[in-house]
């Protein structure tokens, strides 16, 4: 039987987690002007967690399948909660930065271990919509706090986001202690060592497939939506609160297309064909988004339906976690895998289109989501020749 009251603890332990992403873009004013702290400062602020990802997604992977899913889960957001209201103590710099080393270690052990905590959840038919339902732990997270920083920073500060986050967190903390996974369903801790966890995740040509698709996804979908604020501002004379509201409205549309892209999967829909399609529509869609001329509406509309077909993407993703990962207690294990993959684009994603921007002007970002598009529909077709050589 599907226990859908632990997926919806996980999805809401996601949520929380993403709140501690979508926390530091609107605080970096503040940062700027209390701590004299300058943009390249702010930025590594802003993209450790991606870092840390990239870094040691795998091996904080194979941690939480050590663990249990449920245990790394908890810890993980005690080291959120820790993390935040640390940084929310202090105005001392290095003491931020190593709160958010903590933030970081924990938002990457729920990320990777929540799948794994799901699928011993869930019936086998259930798997897609479960997963896809997970899907919408970022957009849901940074949205959420992108629309309430306008209202707790003018009266708390910045402080008031890394409360609200700690605070948040602790909810679903308290959940999962009281949630008690059955014998039966939940998966054992992985065994053997690190290096053979790796090796057996490495070896197969689904990992690699699923975190280059992973990597092409979020290197655009993170570049347009980091940067749409500021198209809006600069190019369409938005004012910043609005830009800030509309640019989270959209991010929220992509959890709609992670729901979207769950039930679909669910029908039977070809898992590669709900990843090539959004890869086109991406590079497609791109060029309305950027392109100078057209009114308003009509660009932040091409940015919502981005945001709506790209949310299968993830979706279908997450859902080929525990088909393709060599056993089942290594579900973490392989998810911390592709999680790297999503972390470096994340991380080259928005330098690359920022450099190209630059040099070309706002022109010049089609190219560059349109090739991210092009690599994520090349890799769905290896994908679709893979699932047939392993029927």
């Amino acid at each position: 039987m599907t226990r859908w009251g632990h997926v919806y603890i996980a999805v809401l332990s996601g949520v929380a987690a993403a709140l501690h992403v979508g926390k530091v873009p609107p605080a970096i004013p503040l940062f700027r002007a209390e701590l004299g702290m300058d943009l390249v400062t702010a930025g590594w602020l802003m993209g450790v967690v991606s870092v840390l990802g990239a870094v040691c997604g795998l091996a904080i992977g194979r941690f939480t399948d050590h663990l249990t899913h449920r245990k790394a889960m908890i810890y993980g957001l005690a080291l959120l909660v820790i993390g935040s209201f640390i940084g929310a103590a202090t105005h001392i710099e290095a003491v931020i930065f190593a709160s958010r080393f903590l933030e970081s270690f924990g938002l990457i052990a729920v990320s990777v271990a929540a799948p794994g905590f799901i699928n011993s959840s869930i019936k086998l038919e259930d798997r897609q919509v479960a997963l896809g339902l997970w899907g919408v732990w970022m957009p849901v997270g940074v949205a959420v706090m992108m629309m309430t920083s306008p209202f707790l920073l003018p009266l708390f500060g910045w402080q008031g986001l890394w409360i609200f986050a700690g605070l948040f967190s602790l909810v679903p903390m308290a959940l999962l202690i009281l949630a008690r996974v059955p014998t039966g369903g939940a998966a054992a801790p992985a065994s053997g060592s690190l290096l053979q966890a790796v090796k057996l995740v490495a070896s197969r040509r689904a990992s690699w497939i699923l975190a280059g698709i992973f990597a092409a996804y979020s290197g655009s979908f993170m570049s347009l939506f980091g940067f749409l604020p500021t198209l809006l501002v600069e190019e369409l004379q938005i004012s910043l609160t609005a830009a800030s509201l509309m640019t989270a409205f959209a991010v929220l549309m992509n959890g709609a297309g992670n729901i979207i892209g769950g039930v679909l999967a669910r029908r039977d829909a070809p898992r590669w064909l709900l990843i090539a399609i959004p890869s086109v529509l991406l590079g497609v869609l791109s060029f309305v988004v950027f392109a100078d001329g057209y009114p308003v509406w009509l660009r932040y509309g091409a940015s919502i339906l981005y945001a709506v077909s790209s949310g299968a993407i993830p979706a279908t993703i997450m859902g080929l976690l525990p088909v393709y990962a060599p056993r089942q207690d290594l579900v973490g294990t392989f998810s911390g895998f592709v999680v790297q993959g999503s972390s470096v684009g994340q991380v080259f994603g928005p330098m690359l289109l920022a450099a190209i921007a630059s040099a070309m002007g706002w022109s010049g970002a089609p190219l560059y989501i349109g090739t991210m598009g092009a690599i994520g529909f090349v890799l769905a077709l290896c994908l679709r020749h893979s699932e047939r050589t392993t029927r």
